[in-house]
C-alpha cells in the first residue's frame, strides 16, 4: 500500500522546514562577552564596539571625561534657511 502524493509531498515539506530552522537557528547564536568592549580611541574620542549586524561592526561613540569613558549622543542643530 503506498501513501498518496500529497501526503509524501506535506511529509517532505516539513522536513524541509525543520532543517531550515535548525540552520537559522545555528546561525543567529552568539557568545555572551562577560568582560567590557575595549575601546578603539584616539586621544579623547573613541567606539566601543558592541555587536555585528552582518558585516557591519555596530557600537556606541564615546568621549573620554576625566579618564573615564562616557557615551556621546550627536545633536542635529537646527539653523534657519537663508532668504538669499
Amino acid at each position: 500500500m503506498t501513501l498518496p502524493s500529497r501526503v509524501v509531498m506535506a511529509l517532505l515539506w516539513i522536513a524541509s522546514l525543520l532543517v531550515v530552522g535548525s540552520i537559522a537557528t545555528a546561525q543567529t547564536l552568539q557568545r555572551q562577552r562577560s568582560d567590557p568592549a575595549p575601546v578603539i580611541s584616539g586621544e579623547d574620542l573613541g567606539f566601543k564596539p558592541e555587536g555585528w549586524q552582518g558585516k557591519t561592526r555596530t557600537g556606541t561613540w564615546v568621549v573620554r571625561i576625566n579618564g573615564e569613558w562616557v557615551d556621546a549622543i550627536a545633536v542635529n542643530k537646527m539653523s534657519p534657511a537663508s532668504t538669499r
